[in-house]
């Protein structure tokens, strides 16, 4: 919006109350969000199941007659009638429905009906009349359906249930015209009616839900209909109205046949009970061996741009502490970070082509008996997969389960999947310790990494039913989609916007974050004395001197000209508490530097790889710029001795696969569970199971020999 004239701010508030707001909803897999994305130009996600558009999402829309409407997109429901968890999917849309018409506020209710399953979506219509409501019903996918050699007689449909009855393709750019025509003749008809403040609010219109008129948007002129006439109205049967409306088409199209043919085939491989889980793991594998393989090398053309950056930045500015912090400070942390984006970005696309072909559905069913000994039902696949990409969306997405007890228990796991701020360190750990293994290697342990993160979900969720979120669970009820081809376009979008909000981040939260931690590693600790160079190598080992004294004379340089970078950093704030908790994780094979790491990634994972470059940018700051991963491979600790082995690394790799280290998943469960009791549970479970994970790790490699 441009800036206006304080009388028109002012009065901006009241204006907003009565623009009419337009509520599309439907059944999951109608092509409700299709539709929206043709209405407005939006970008709601083309789901496969309930809950895929969990938030609602709403755009204004200039209607034909120049009335602003606010269309929208509620989440995917079943049924509107049944009790459900008011937090759930129904009650979502319920509650939006119940609020839309406070206050006198114009509304129209547009009902989703995919035209191939017609019964089905009925019988949310019966419901929405018995409640009061008479909705435009709208039936997509009207090139699907004629291509099966089936149409539909709209005055017929019309007639026997009384409602506006509209037949399109939300592939068509035509639809648009035709719903928003409707929407407009609704509107101007509950204007126009006597008694339309009663009908805004989705009460007192009876006759329009007992209508019979087929002549568009005639057909049921009222907005609402009276609670006592709605059950008269609606004493129709789906199944028979469904079979009475469809009419042959004049041809049967030969590529949809095709279509359904190839349907049938491909879900009998990879349905079969056999078959398919192996198929399922073997796309699941390669989906995430293709983060490395692909993005790694975008991701090092990207690191190496940053470390020019720094060098042209830290010569112009000519050194000093300015020049530390923006190159050390901002470009070390948040551009270190930044770096990572191509890998987020892949999985993302990744995600995107398998959900919008329709395949991900089917894997909620592979999934659903193995849930099952954990549980869980195959309703919870979403949920889990999502946050594989954030635990944000996944702990919304929750909501598409109807058992509270499940949903519980799906929120309490859902930080433990390794979602895509954990790649930033999974690379950089990889990266550092693994890489003289090669790329195959990696994309094996980087696999491995999100096995054990579901692995570690289903074994905290099997622990969770059984204890605190005890009870039976409810069966799994899921609609098989079609396989369809997915759009490019909103897979760009899809993925363009996945960059923005990682840059977003980059530049807000973990730049701030980046900043902060430079001020603490250069303010001294308060109390604190300079850190003086340990004892020389060669004091500690008479015999390696007495019998290598060119070997010793070697390596006291390295014990004992420390750089005085180093030594600041030991002694500053971040420093000084890094330090005080080495009693705690030296067990396993941390150091204060670790520890920092870890304090700062509490705010957001990714922070961890921001946090470390900043560290080792200050200690090297007056060498050339070298990967993070080097620096830290070839980090030393006072004696000489390597600080990080291979241990380390697991160690850390273990640590990170458990521990909630988010804010912003936090926050998330305290908004759904509405209390700090399960966020503060979350916190204290993963974080206990962090520590004894990475103590086994770290003190079990060492038994077994591994450096």
């Amino acid at each position: 919006m441009t800036a206006a004239a304080p009388e028109a701010r002012a009065a901006r508030p009241a204006a907003a109350v009565e623009r009419p707001i337009v509520a599309l909803l439907g059944r999951p897999n109608s092509g409700k969000s299709s539709l929206f994305n043709r209405l407005t130009g939006g970008n709601a996600r083309v789901g496969n199941f309930p809950g895929i558009t969990v938030d609602i999402l709403t755009a204004d829309v200039r209607l034909p007659d120049g009335t602003v409407a606010t269309i929208a997109d509620l989440p995917g429901l079943y049924s509107i009638g049944s009790v459900v968890d008011p937090a759930t999917d129904e009650g979502v849309a319920r509650r939006f429905l119940e609020r839309a018409s406070e206050g006198g506020r114009a509304r129209v209710v547009v009902q989703v009906i995919d035209a191939t399953q017609l019964a089905l979506g009925l019988r949310l219509t019966r419901e929405l009349v018995q409640q009061g409501i008479a909705p435009i019903v709208v039936a997509t996918q009207r090139d699907v359906l004629e291509g099966e050699g089936r149409g539909i007689d709209l005055g017929a449909l019309e007639r026997a249930v009384g409602l506006t009855v509209l037949l399109v393709s939300a592939r068509d750019a035509g639809a648009r015209g035709v719903v928003l025509d409707a929407i407009a003749a609704r509107l101007g008809a509950d204007a126009a009616r006597p008694g339309a403040g009663a009908a805004r609010s989705g009460a007192g219109a009876g006759d329009g839900a007992g209508a019979g008129a087929g002549n568009g948007a005639g057909a049921s002129a009222g907005n609402g209909a009276a609670a006592g006439d709605g059950a008269a109205a609606a004493a129709w049967d789906p199944d028979e109205v469904a079979r009475a409306a469809y009419v042959e088409a004049p041809r049967r199209d030969a590529a949809a046949e095709r279509r359904r043919t190839f349907t049938a085939r491909a879900d009998a491989v990879l349905l079969h009970p056999a078959i398919g889980p192996v198929v399922f793991l073997g796309l699941m594998a390669l989906l995430f061996s293709a983060v490395f393989l692909v993005a790694t090398p975008a991701s090092e053309a990207l690191d190496a741009a940053l470390g020019q950056l720094g060098s042209v930045v830290s010569d112009a500015l000519g050194g000093g502490l300015a020049a530390s912090f923006v190159v050390d400070g901002l470009i070390g942390g948040a551009g270190t970070v930044l770096a990572f984006m191509p890998q987020i970005v892949i999985l993302t696309v990744a995600m995107e082509l398998l959900e919008a072909s329709g395949y991900l559905a089917r894997g909620a069913f592979l999934v659903d008996r193995l849930l099952q000994l954990m549980g869980l039902s195959g309703r919870a696949f979403l949920p889990l997969l999502m946050g594989h990409a954030c635990a944000v969306p996944a702990v919304h997405a929750t909501r598409i389960l109807r058992d509270p007890r499940e949903r519980l228990t799906a929120i309490l796991v859902v930080p433990l999947m390794a979602c895509s701020a954990r790649i930033p360190t999974y690379a950089l750990l990889l990266t550092t310790f693994f890489a003289a293994e090669g790329a195959f290697v990696q994309a094996l342990l980087f696999v491995a990494l999100y096995v054990a993160g579901i692995f570690s979900g289903l074994v905290a969720s099997l622990v969770l039913r059984r204890t605190a979120t005890r009870g039976r669970s409810l069966p799994m009820v899921l609609e098989m989609p079609a396989y369809r081809s997915p759009e490019p376009r909103l897979v760009a979008r899809q993925a363009a916007q996945t960059a923005w909000r990682f840059t977003r981040e980059v530049g807000t939260v973990i730049l701030a974050v980046s900043a902060v931690l430079w001020v603490l590693l250069k303010v001294p600790m308060p109390g604190a004395a300079a850190q003086e160079p340990p004892a020389a190598a060669a004091t500690e080992q008479p015999a390696v001197a007495a019998t290598e004294p060119a070997a010793a004379a070697a390596t006291e340089p390295a014990a004992t000209e420390q750089p005085a970078a180093a030594s600041e950093l030991a002694s500053s704030i971040a420093g000084g508490v890094g330090r005080a908790l080495e009693p705690l994780t030296a067990p396993l094979g941390f150091d204060w530097r670790i520890n920092v790491g870890l304090i700062g990634s509490f705010g957001a994972r990714e922070v961890m790889v921001g946090t470390m470059g900043v560290i080792f940018g200050i200690e090297d700051a007056d060498d050339e710029p070298a990967p993070l991963a080097e620096q830290i491979r070839e980090a030393r600790r006072p004696d000489g001795e390597r600080a990080y082995t291979t241990r380390t690394g697991l160690a850390l790799l273990a640590f990170f696969v458990l521990a909630c280290q988010c804010m912003s998943t936090v926050a998330a469960i305290r908004r759904e569970t509405k209390t700090w009791r399960w966020p503060a549970f979350v916190i204290a479970y993963t974080y206990v199971a962090a520590y004894v994970a990475a103590l086994v790790v770290y003190q079990g490699s060492g038994l077994l020999g591994i450096p």
